[in-house]
């Protein structure tokens, strides 16, 4: 396959880019990430993370376009660190959310423009993870008067989310709802609440647009949930071996992922894809 026909290339970082939880980039990674780039190809980060979890790969990676982080809610210039486009959650539905918590022994987070979380407690092991991990995290009355709340994020146990989950889907507009389950760091599960205008797919169509490219010259890899309307935009989508099956079924071309260094075997010419459709 012909990767130089590719204008744009966008990565997710957990489970594609690297290994779940980690910011180690393997040099055989980092050396297909320059070889895109040696043949003009642009390269860019999109991710569920925060810019904050984000910085360090991408100064590595010697990223100098626009980042995507918070699944697609916000959009950084990484070389002034200012956000150039975000997507808060409209007003009518950021008002609506504490309500439906009701009783719920979930932990509540809202996220603010300026990358700080406030809640008013902490309870959950997936809680003092977040408010322990190096996020900004600031213990806040109820009434606190928020301008741009990203997102709300609510973690707890599986029994508390999923019927949460469930009621914030019956929201209108709906929200785009990501809900996690547990992984090494914490046995909580994490539900995310964004704007339904927030996602990596349509941060791609405008960062697409921003950079003066179609969409057919864009190549995305991804693995998770939040990466399937990304890998839909994009001209030719890449999942990761084990993606869910609904992401699997988009894609383009399946690959092994970060643990096998997919992408670096892929960009070498070895034979691991296996091919979905075709584009």
């Amino acid at each position: 396959m012909d990767f130089k026909r590719f204008k744009l290339a966008v990565f997710d970082l957990d489970g594609t880019l690297v290994e779940y939880g980690s910011d180690r980039i393997t040099p055989a990674t980092r050396e297909a990430v320059n070889t895109l780039r040696e043949n003009n190809t642009l390269v860019t980060i999109a991710t569920g993370r925060s810019w904050e979890k984000t910085r360090a790969l991408v100064e590595e990676l010697e990223i100098r376009i626009p980042v995507i982080v918070q699944s697609g809610a916000i959009i950084i210039d990484p070389l002034t660190e200012t956000i150039i486009k975000s997507q808060p959650l409209r007003t009518n539905l950021e008002r609506k959310l504490p309500g439906i918590l009701g009783a719920s022994r979930a932990d509540h987070f809202r996220l603010s423009e300026d990358g700080i979380y406030y809640t008013t407690k902490v309870s959950t092991s997936g809680g003092k993870w977040l408010f322990g991990g190096g996020e900004g995290c600031r213990l806040a009355p109820e009434h606190l008067n928020q301008n741009s709340v990203i997102k709300h994020l609510f973690t707890g146990a599986e029994a508390e989310l999923r019927p949460l989950a469930k009621l914030v889907g019956e929201l209108r507009p709906t929200p785009n709802i990501i809900l996690w389950p547990p992984d090494q760091l914490t046995d909580d599960w994490f539900l995310e609440v964004f704007d339904p205008l927030a996602s990596k797919g349509q941060a791609l169509s405008w960062l697409a647009d921003y950079l003066g490219l179609s969409l057919n010259e864009v190549i995305a890899f991804g693995d998770g949930h939040n990466d399937l309307d990304m890998l839909e935009t994009a001209g030719f989508g890449v999942a990761m071996n084990g993606s869910p099956q609904e992401l699997i079924q988009q894609a383009d071309l399946v690959i092994p992922g970060a643990v096998e260094e997919g992408i670096a075997r892929l960009f070498r010419g070895e034979p691991v894809g296996v091919k979905i459709k075709v584009s």
